[in-house]
């Protein structure tokens, strides 16, 4: 197991970077914002709630609102073109924005009419899905305009997508589609000077938190918001971290990509971990 800290000092080196994130209304994203400004960061704000606008305007042209619905294409687009247009490199993204929907995947529903068995609601696979596909294609587009400057894209996953989470069932299946992307990506993008982690909170204290899951919680750890944002930076302050998936529980920062690897044998069997390790090999085409 490998942990992982930041200090006040290391927030330095924050000074001067342009970071572009998405989600800063509440929660996480919020914090987010607040530690990169205040620490000199230039920051790009993408938010469908203009309360961000807000929080940023105390810092003048260092900061930059644009409305933002990042299930929308050209939402995420002409954010990305207007913070490069006004800032020149972007060094780094946090993909952030989310919701919790408080879905009913298990409910039926029924056209008034027909009769007819309705589809469930997707709107929480466009947000929480979809959204950081979109932020991903953007961020290493834009990246690639400065090949010689080191990249972050970071995502901020759940830890629903380790551990099962209802009735957020839909949630938990975007954000486990968001640690597929990463481990896709992870070994291509390091070959074009971009990195890309993920991190997976535990239960943090948002206005996202159900009322009940926090009630029945008493003394298990909790996350504050300011230490998941930490761990979003993680990434960013150790530029030469990659593909990693960074578990944050009371605060405390875990990677779980080595250690679920280091095990593979163990839940595999040693032939079929030494089989899949030689096949992945050829699909990455380092053999």
């Amino acid at each position: 197991m490998t942990t992982y800290s930041i200090s006040v000092d290391d927030l330095a080196s924050l000074r001067d970077k342009t970071i572009l994130i998405t989600g800063a209304a509440t929660g996480i994203g919020r914090s987010a914002v607040k530690v990169a400004l205040e620490n000199g960061a230039k920051v790009a704000v993408g938010d469908w709630n203009e309360e961000a606008a807000a929080l940023i305007a105390p810092f003048g042209d260092r900061a930059l609102f644009k409305k933002c619905d990042v299930s929308n294409w050209d939402n995420v687009l002409s954010l990305f073109e207007e913070a490069h247009n006004k800032f020149g490199v972007i060094h780094s993204v946090i993909s952030n924005a989310g919701i919790n929907t408080h879905e009913g995947f298990l409910s039926d529903e029924f056209d008034e009419k027909s009769g007819k068995l309705l589809a469930p609601s997707l709107k929480s696979i466009d947000v929480n899905l979809v959204g950081p596909i979109y932020v991903t294609k953007c961020a290493i587009h834009f990246f690639r305009k400065w090949p010689d400057v080191a990249s972050q894209l970071v995502i901020n996953s759940s830890a629903g997508a380790f551990f099962p989470a209802p009735p957020i069932y839909l949630y938990c299946a975007a954000k486990t589609g968001l640690l597929g992307l990463m481990r896709a990506l992870r070994t291509e993008t390091i070959e074009e000077n971009i990195t890309i982690n993920a991190v997976a909170p535990w239960l943090t204290i948002t206005p996202m938190v159900l009322p009940n899951w926090l009630q029945k919680w008493g003394d298990l750890p909790k996350n504050s918001t300011t230490g998941v944002a930490n761990a979003l930076f993680l990434p960013i302050l150790q530029p030469k971290v990659n593909g990693k998936s960074f578990f944050v529980a009371g605060d405390q920062i875990i990677d779980f990509e080595d250690t679920l690897y280091n095990a593979e044998p163990q839940w595999m069997g040693e032939q079929l971990s030494s089989d899949v390790r030689a096949g992945q090999k050829l699909l990455l085409g380092t053999i």
